[in-house]
């Protein structure tokens, strides 16, 4: 699964000429914690509301920072401010390419302590947002969490014919996967997780014991 396949497209973004108070009225209208400042469709950093609250200036201070909203006066005030000034100096942008693989967003992401990538093309224009809940859904997706169905668990041993005599044993019940992932850990053999669509399941564990694959949980949905 891909980036692209997740991401946000067309995310709400701002300018760096734009000011405080209409980039703060954006991130609390549709409830962001950060967004992207573009220029001529590159983009050129990040703004966060904590980069806000760094500012004393803008009296962004306290409990009110997540909801507060602002008069006119008050945000024509803070529009003497613009955003480049917010900004972060030398600012590290952390991005993503949009044809990248989900997990390595995962690993950037956690390397970078950041829960959210702007992806961009090769020519730096931003093309969307993938956020740590867009991963979290996708991988949700992947083990087939809410898709009814049997999921078995079992101990296999790393053999080049594993996936082949299991998918015999499914075929002879007439059973398709509906998902399947394997899993490595430490000093045990791999675990291995599917998810068949199946009324009748007794039948295939037990010949999937008798083959030899140690079924560690059964759980139907």
């Amino acid at each position: 699964m891909l980036v692209k396949d997740r991401m946000t497209p067309n995310p709400h973004t701002t300018t760096p000429d734009t000011g405080a108070g209409d980039t703060w009225m954006i991130m609390i209208k549709h409830n962001l914690v950060r967004l992207p400042v573009v220029d001529k469709e590159k983009l050129v950093g990040i703004v966060t509301r904590k980069d806000f609250g760094l500012r004393p200036d803008l009296n962004l201070r306290g409990t009110s920072v997540a909801t507060r909203y602002f008069t006119d006066e008050q945000s024509q005030a803070l529009n003497k401010v613009k955003v480049r000034d917010i900004i972060p100096i030398g600012q590290n942008l952390i991005t993503i390419a949009p044809d990248a693989f989900i997990e390595q967003a995962a690993k950037v992401m956690r390397e970078g302590k950041v829960s959210g990538l702007p992806v961009v093309d090769d020519h730096g224009r931003l093309l969307g947002i993938i956020t740590q809940s867009d991963i979290n859904d996708a991988f949700l997706d992947i083990l087939a969490i809410n898709k009814k169905g049997v999921r078995i668990s079992m101990r296999i041993k790393n053999s080049p014919d594993t996936l082949i005599k299991i998918g015999e044993i499914l075929s002879k019940h007439n059973v398709n996967f509906q998902n399947l992932v394997t899993m490595e850990i430490p000093n045990q053999d791999p675990l291995l997780v599917c998810r068949i669509n199946c009324s009748n399941y007794k039948p295939v564990i037990e010949d999937l014991n008798k083959a030899g694959f140690r079924v560690v949980t059964v759980t139907v949905r």
